[in-house]
């Protein structure tokens, strides 16, 4: 009941009416503002369930209540549950807590760097349950092909920040075991691998086991630094490697086809449909799957899911349409101008439709052209057996059949020879048939 009464309330404060929202004290987005994450649902948190919590390399910094409450909850849980001392369980929750939100934080803050060093800026960053988005605006005067190259770069720098910040990890890590040498820990690299179980090393306090932390704040500081390094490959793993929009992966999919691949807009619209769709699905019957729980984040993976499927619908919706050139990903959809053949001549002018241009077949393969099959009429060499007359055609003609190899091999000698003498040996040859004629003539 608890989780349906928070759902409900979050409903009612991301798509509330308009005519009862009141006053917002921000100003009006400019309309070249490009949005990372999950669009209007996180715009309309950000003004109207968040507040203000300082600034982050110049760009204002926002955490929603709703990240408030569900961090309420998870001390709540831990003040209740038993066998650890209560000051670890609640240490443990805050730490876990803290991780998240840094690594978030610097996630987003990749992806508004990048978007600075492309010419654009952040307008702020939201930090709230389902992760963070970062509100960007691009530079003005970009065409289609351009902005969707700043939105590969812009998108790609938010993964690639988990790679240094595993790295500084494992080091602290290496560094802790190089410390507490004579106690039995996983490697660092083992922690890199998805889905790894790694064994946790044990605590006695009586100081009996050289194998075991004898302190909590030595066992809490290990278990610090292995979630940081879990948590990065998992965020990493999940970006990356799982393209249900609007994560990264999908973005990154989107960009690479119609940049590299050279696909068309609508084509790339559908592969983030027909991928996007299912594992939204997905997502969701396996988030409510572990509803029964009592936990919260399994209604909120629910709720992200669900926001992921309308997202995914309204792309859906735009390509039944044609009118894909409106979202910010298939801007290529729609051409700025148009090729045209009047009394003058073929000319160019501006694009004046309120629709995707059609989409033009692929050239076609050239056809293969066969020749015709004859059966060969030649002779061969029988194995073990004597060579056989052979019979080869030359450019004058064909060999005698009778003469064999040496008769046609004599008269290319003599062809060639024909074809090496001189005008003045050509001339007397002439002169000497003539005389040659003559006599026979005489004779008779």
């Amino acid at each position: 009941q608890a989780i349906q009464v928070l759902l409900s309330l979050w409903h009612r404060a991301l798509y509330r009416d308009p005519l009862r929202v009141r006053a917002s004290p921000f100003p009006p987005r400019p309309p070249e503002a490009a949005m990372q994450g999950l669009g209007g649902a996180g715009a309309q948190q950000s003004q109207d369930c968040s507040f203000a919590a300082g600034s982050v390399s110049g760009a204002p910094l926002r955490i929603s209540w709703f990240l408030v409450i569900f961090f309420v909850y998870q001390l709540i849980d831990a003040v209740n549950a038993h066998g650890l001392p209560i000051w670890v369980r609640v240490t443990m929750v805050t730490g876990n807590e803290f991780l998240l939100l840094l690594t978030v934080l610097c996630h987003e803050m990749g992806h508004g760097t990048m978007a600075r060093k492309r010419g654009g800026d952040i307008s702020q960053v939201l930090l709230w349950p389902f992760g963070g988005i970062c509100f960007t605006t691009r530079p003005r005067g970009r065409d289609a092909k351009e902005k969707l190259v700043d939105d590969l770069w812009i998108v790609g720098a938010g993964p690639a920040t988990h790679f240094p910040m595993t790295a500084v990890w494992c080091a602290m890590l290496a560094l802790m075991a190089g410390m507490f040498s004579d106690i039995t820990m996983a490697p660092a690299w083992h922690h890199l691998v998805p889905f790894s179980r790694a064994e946790t090393p044990c605590v006695d306090f009586s100081g009996r086991n050289p194998r075991c932390f004898h302190t909590w704040p030595g066992f809490l500081t290990y278990g610090f630094i292995v979630q940081a390094i879990q948590l990065n490959v998992m965020l990493f793993m999940f970006n990356v490697f799982f393209p249900m929009y609007p994560m990264d992966g999908a973005k990154l999919i989107v960009c690479t086809l119609q940049l590299f691949c050279n696909s068309s807009a609508r084509l790339a619209a559908k592969v983030l449909v027909y991928t996007s769709i299912p594992l939204a699905v997905l997502f969701i019957a396996n988030s409510l799957y572990g509803l029964g729980g009592g936990s919260l984040q399994p209604g909120i993976t629910a709720y992200m899911g669900f926001m992921c499927l309308a997202e995914s619908y309204k792309i859906y919706r735009l390509m039944r349409e044609e009118r894909l050139y409106t979202h910010p990903l298939f801007e290529l959809a729609r051409s700025s101008t148009t090729n045209y053949t009047d009394s003058h001549g073929p000319a160019t002018r501006l694009n004046d439709r309120d629709r995707d241009d059609e989409e033009l077949a692929g050239p076609r393969a050239p056809s293969v052209q066969f020749a015709d099959v004859k059966p060969f009429a030649g002779s061969g060499r029988p194995l073990g057996g004597q060579a056989a007359v052979m019979v080869e055609e030359h450019d004058a003609g064909r060999a005698p059949a009778a003469g064999g190899r040496a008769a046609w091999l004599e008269k290319l000698q003599k062809e060639s020879e024909q074809k090496n003498k001189t005008v003045r040996q050509l001339e007397e040859e002439r002169i000497a048939a003539r005389d040659q004629d003559r006599l026979a003539g005489g004779r008779r």
